[in-house]
């Protein structure tokens, strides 16, 4: 987590630290804490720093929201199985290697470089490759897109959302 949330977290939480302080208090027969509320709701001044801090409180629990659902920014690993046993993930770049092995066996396929995302339907790779001028574009395109995705399912046990084509350049050399 990066240092700002790190400062936000510590924030929010002495915040609602001394929110539950001050309801233990109050249910444990200590009014203080309740004549504090009357003295900041008493004047429109009073009422307008009680808003502002109510504004801060909902932004940072929005903020805290939003961290704590997110996926974290290291994940470099693609969720192949999940369940009462425990999870298997495989790493992008064994996802990589496979997607490499496979494109060998497609002809006129010079060079490629793969892409590797993940959505909740399932993978999506994105294949930028050099081909020979010589093949057909729509040919190789699907016969690509056939390989990745049967090598994918079948070594790598993985859900295949997508499998996009990009030809980037040619090359007059055979492979």
């Amino acid at each position: 987590m990066p240092v700002i949330g790190r400062m936000v977290l510590f924030i929010y939480n002495l915040i609602m630290l001394v929110i539950a302080g001050a309801v233990i208090a109050i249910s444990l027969g200590w009014n203080d804490p309740l004549a504090y509320l009357d003295l900041a709701v008493s004047t429109p001044e009073n009422r307008i720093i009680l808003g502002i801090v109510g504004i801060i409180m909902v932004v940072l629990i929005l903020v805290m929201l939003v961290w704590g659902l997110k996926n974290p920014a290291g994940t470099d690993a693609v969720i192949v199985d999940k369940g009462l046993a425990g999870e298997v993930s495989i790493s992008i770049a064994a996802t990589k290697v496979i997607i490499m092995k496979a494109v060998k066996q497609v002809e006129g396929v010079k060079d490629l470089r793969p892409i590797v995302g993940q959505t909740p339907a399932g993978l999506v790779v994105k294949l930028h490759t050099m081909i020979n001028p010589e093949q057909s574009v729509p040919e190789i395109a699907q016969s690509l897109q056939a390989v990745v995705k049967d090598n994918l399912e079948k070594v790598g046990g993985l859900q295949v959302a997508e499998i996009k084509v990009l030809i980037d350049d040619f090359n007059a050399g055979s492979k």
